[in-house]
């Protein structure tokens, strides 16, 4: 696994979206703090300025306190659950964000694309050819395309991190800093471990789909999956009980482990369910990638036992998407909403089936 070799010839497979993975992560985190920290700037210049004084003077009735200056330039990064103030009185607060919008955006689709380049596009390329005659086992080679992915979206995450909040912290004094630090801890680390599931997850699907075409849309399905899975949870309570439907904030973090940034209150139950992925994402890769042969290329399933799987979860998530499509549009409600929402579902399921099944056996159908 530690040959030169082998690194060099997978380094050559990524070398081209490397420079840009590290570019849209500077643009998005340590790009995205310095604008925080010049903002804050702004409003501490305003609160100094002589224009906000004769403000304060010229209409004292609604003249700010020290107080409310001072809560509206204390630094907050918020949980969920964080109760903002114990006086009904308190002004505002000044929110931390860590991104910029479009560049972060850009890191999630970077490192899906990464993986792809991983092992879909050198099927799509042939270039397992030439990895399947080299003197390395196959494991030995999965192993190093997935630590090299990781040692690129880790240096990339943490030094543009580490720059924006060093930078941010050298600008804003420390007493206008008030962060719950479990939720930051939190968002930090499940933000990288949401990078590496990213990046890890078409490798996998590489390795069980063998049309490269075939194994993008997978990809596309499988990112989607949890969170179709929690709108169309969140459709059918609010049928049921519009105001239960506020009890997905407990729970739905669990699907949100594909979201950098995404969970919203600060429990570690989301982050061991995230390592429990990584983990056995990678033992399932591990088995996969010693069965597969070059004879699948081509093929849409690698492994013929994995048609069924592959018609259930391509066809519930069809419904399911269908059915939010259609309720995001139609809004319906009530008892009769929720049969017609789950009638379209079925039947979407059940036309997605027959048509896969269509697709794959054909006349003898």
């Amino acid at each position: 696994m530690w040959q030169k070799g082998l690194w060099y010839k997978e380094w050559r497979g990524i070398r081209w979206i490397v420079p840009l993975v590290f570019l849209v992560f500077l643009l998005a985190f340590f790009v995205g703090l310095v604008n925080e920290a010049n903002t804050w700037n702004k409003s501490q210049a305003h609160y100094k300025s002589e224009a906000f004084q004769l403000e304060q003077e010229g209409d004292p009735d609604f003249a700010m306190t020290k107080q409310e200056i001072q809560d509206d330039l204390t630094v907050r990064y918020l949980a969920y659950e964080t109760n903002l103030s114990e006086s009904v009185n308190q002004y505002t607060y000044f929110f931390f964000s860590f991104t910029v919008s479009m560049p972060f955006t850009m890191t999630l689709v970077l490192a899906v694309i990464m993986g792809i380049c991983s092992v879909i596009l050198e099927r799509y390329t042939r270039g397992n050819h030439f990895t399947a005659v080299i003197p390395y086992s196959k494991r030995a080679i999965l192993g190093v395309k997935v630590m090299l992915g990781f040692m690129v979206i880790t240096v990339s995450y943490f030094v543009s991190l580490g720059l924006g909040l060093w930078y941010f912290s050298s600008q804003v004094p420390t007493e206008f800093i008030d962060f719950h630090l479990q939720k930051l801890i939190m968002d930090v680390l499940g933000s990288w471990l949401a990078y590496l599931l990213l990046f890890l997850l078409p490798i996998v699907v590489g390795y069980v789909i063998g049309s490269p075409l075939g194994g993008i849309l997978a990809t596309a399905g499988l990112v989607l999956l949890p969170s179709t899975i929690l709108a169309f949870i969140a459709h059918i309570i609010s049928f049921i009980n519009k105001d239960a439907s506020l009890d997905l904030t407990y729970w739905g973090d669990y699907f949100r482990t594909l979201e950098p940034l995404g969970f919203i209150r600060p429990a570690y139950g989301p982050l061991f369910l995230q390592l429990g992925l990584l983990v056995g994402l990678l033992v399932f890769a591990g088995v996969v990638a010693e069965r597969e042969s070059l004879e699948t290329n081509g093929k849409l399933f690698v492994f013929p036992e994995m048609r069924v799987w592959g018609f259930i979860i391509i066809s519930t998530l069809v419904g399911m998407f269908v059915a939010n499509m259609i309720q995001e549009f139609v809004d319906l409600s009530g008892i009769t909403g929720l049969v017609v929402f789950w009638l379209i579902f079925s039947v979407s399921v059940i036309f997605s089936i027959f048509a896969g099944a269509r697709f794959f056996y054909g006349k003898r159908f």
